[in-house]
């Protein structure tokens, strides 16, 4: 947790998934849904959001707005803890599909709810 009492927020970037912490929620997107949660918080899936005849990312804002898509997610798994729905944590890491991430942080910059909750960490100098 940061000193404003937010619940750290980070990409992951790379191909491998790091070490498991027991004090992290893993959020993945359905390509990495079989990810074992033994040493996670947990693992959570992000649904994948109707096929669109446009080319934007998966789960970008304008075709999943909040009703749906990783800010939906992220707003669910703080009301989960909150009630013991799911094991504490401190720290959520976000596993987008490859070459999305820059789309995932877009959809979360303008939400409300999640800026509240969650503090963003900066992009990984090797992603773009």
């Amino acid at each position: 947790m940061t000193r404003d009492g937010r619940i750290v927020l980070e990409f992951l970037t790379r191909p491998a998934i790091p070490h498991p912490r027991a004090d992290t929620l893993l959020v993945v997107d359905h390509a990495h849904a079989s990810v074992s949660g033994a040493a996670w918080a947990g693992v959570i899936t992000v649904d994948q959001p109707a096929a669109s005849p446009f080319t934007h990312a998966r789960g970008c804002v304008c075709c999943t707005g909040r009703g749906g898509g990783l800010a939906a997610v992220l707003g669910d798994v703080v009301r989960r803890r909150a009630t013991g729905d799911l094991k504490w944590f401190d720290r959520v890491a976000v596993l987008p599909p490859e070459g999305q991430e820059t789309a995932w942080r877009a959809a979360l910059l303008g939400d409300v709810v999640v800026n509240a909750r969650f503090a963003m960490q900066p992009p990984h100098p090797d992603s773009a």
